[in-house]
Formats: C-alpha cells, structure tokens, sequence
C-alpha cells in the first residue's frame, strides 16, 4: 500500500475540460445525495505533465 506522501495533487490547470468535468459531477452528487461532495484528483508519485500542455 502506497503512503500519503507518495501522492501529489494532480495538475489540471491545462485541462479545463478535466476540471469542468469534476465540477458537473460534484454537482450531479450534491443533488443526489443532498449535501456537498468534494472530488479531489490525486496523481501517484512526481508525475511530470507529459503532454506538454
């Protein structure tokens, strides 16, 4: 099993399109579940953006 600090936060600030996704979702579960979900998007290890973005 990994430890916390073998993740990081993802970096998502290339990827509006990821981002507005985790949004429509968190809302999609505060209206069926009836309270505030955050969704968080962890990436595994020091990940560089491979894609240059």
């Amino acid at each position: 099993m990994k430890s916390a600090e073998s993740y990081q936060f993802a970096n998502l600030s290339h990827r509006e399109d990821l981002l507005n996704d985790l949004r429509s979702l968190e809302s999609r579960m505060k209206t069926e579940l009836g309270h505030e979900v955050a969704l968080i998007a962890y990436a595994q290890g020091e990940q560089e953006d491979k894609q240059g973005k």
